[in-house]
C-alpha cells in the first residue's frame, strides 16, 4: 500500500482555510459595543469559531444579565447551522415538533442577533448579540461584521 502521490495530484487537494483570529474577534466586540452606544442600548457579545468555541466575549455595564448566555447561544446556533438565527423563525413557523426539539437543545436559539461570519464563502466563525431588540441586535452584529470586510 503506497500513499505517495504526484505533485500534480497534490496541487488539486490543497485547501486554503481562513480563520478568525482572537484579535479580530475582539475587534468585532469593540465595534458592536460602539454601535450599541450610538443606539443607546447595552448589549452582550459573543464571538465563536466555526466549532462553537468562544474566541471573545464582552458585556456592557448595564446589559441584562441573561443577555450574556443568550449572546453565546446565538453565536453557537449561527456557527452550527451557518445561517442567521432569525431565519429559524421562518423555517420553523409550521414545524412545531422540530421547534420544540431544537428548543430543548441548550445551545440553540431562534432569536435574531446571531450571524455567521464568512470569508470568501467559508465559515470562519459567528457573532451573537443580545440586549436590545432583535433588530438592534442584528444591526450591531452586522455593523461588527462589516468592519472586518
Amino acid at each position: 500500500m503506497s500513499f505517495s502521490q504526484s505533485s500534480e495530484t497534490m496541487q488539486h487537494k490543497t485547501i486554503i482555510k481562513h480563520t478568525l483570529s482572537t484579535t479580530a474577534a475582539l475587534q468585532l466586540c469593540s465595534v458592536a459595543v460602539q454601535h450599541a452606544e450610538t443606539l443607546g442600548i447595552d448589549i452582550c457579545i459573543t464571538v465563536v469559531c466555526p466549532s462553537g468555541n468562544v474566541l471573545a466575549s464582552a458585556a456592557m455595564n448595564h446589559a441584562p444579565s441573561i443577555s450574556f448566555d443568550v449572546s453565546r447561544k446565538k453565536a453557537i446556533t449561527a456557527a452550527s447551522f451557518k445561517i442567521p438565527t432569525k431565519d429559524w423563525q421562518t423555517r420553523l413557523a409550521d414545524k412545531n415538533n422540530t421547534l420544540f426539539a431544537l428548543q430543548s437543545e441548550p445551545n440553540f436559539t431562534f432569536l435574531g442577533g446571531g450571524l455567521p461570519i464568512t470569508i470568501e464563502g467559508n465559515l470562519v466563525g459567528a457573532i451573537g448579540i443580545s440586549g436590545g431588540s432583535e433588530l438592534q441586535d442584528i444591526d450591531c452584529a452586522t455593523s461588527a461584521i462589516n468592519s472586518l470586510i
